[in-house]
């Protein structure tokens, strides 16, 4: 999903989208490949490098930020370790993929917002609470950033309604996780755990 949506940021197939709708623009702007862009994942841990495996037959230069020491596997990988201030300095498009926890609450703030790049983008599938809610929606009104998409927010359903609306704003009802596909696994996984503490 997360792909999903840098495709659809980078290429500016979101607002294409939204523009022939709204207004039957029929403006061809297909922004830029990936592979023109430096990514910023933060979270590195098995969504992100299933992000990561996922990117590389795009080219593009991979930032990366965990907690953990995995300089082998960023060797390997060409991926390029730095702290969290250089990926929202020079990252054209942040991904975040951590937990929720307090070292990560509303890492997203209006001090990083201002640091990063004005036609930068970010993305966050991961947890609502990981943003500032009200910082990102100041830096989408200001275009502080070129734009957002998120699957998740700070309190679900969301009732920011000026927030939901913005036209920088792509956001879905916190589905990342509800595919056909995940449910079947995680039904799954359940009862293989039960099994596994009963000993069945």
């Amino acid at each position: 999903m997360a792909l999903c949506y840098m495709i659809g940021l980078s290429r500016h197939i979101f607002f294409s989208a939204r523009d022939l709708r709204g207004s039957n623009s029929w403006i061809k702007d297909g922004g830029q490949d990936l592979s023109s862009k430096t990514i910023g994942i933060i979270g590195v841990g098995y969504v992100g490098k299933e992000l990561i495996g996922l990117l590389r037959g795009f080219g593009c230069k991979i930032l990366v930020n965990d907690i953990i020491d995995q300089k082998d596997y960023y060797k390997e990988n060409k991926l390029l370790e730095t702290d969290k201030e250089e990926i929202f300095k020079t990252a054209d498009i942040i991904t975040v993929h951590t937990p929720l926890d307090s070292s990560t609450e509303k890492m997203f703030t209006e001090k990083v917002f201002s640091l990063m790049k004005q036609d930068s983008f970010l993305v966050n599938v991961a947890r609502g609470g990981i943003v500032d809610q009200l910082a990102l929606k100041k830096a989408l009104m200001g275009n502080d950033i070129a734009g957002a998409a998120i699957d998740v927010f700070e309190m679900e359903p969301c009732d920011d309604f000026e927030f939901l609306q913005l036209p920088n704003l792509y956001c879905t009802p916190h589905t990342g996780g509800s595919s056909e596909q995940s449910m079947l696994a995680m039904g799954r996984s359940a009862i293989n755990h039960l099994k596994k503490y009963f000993g069945l």
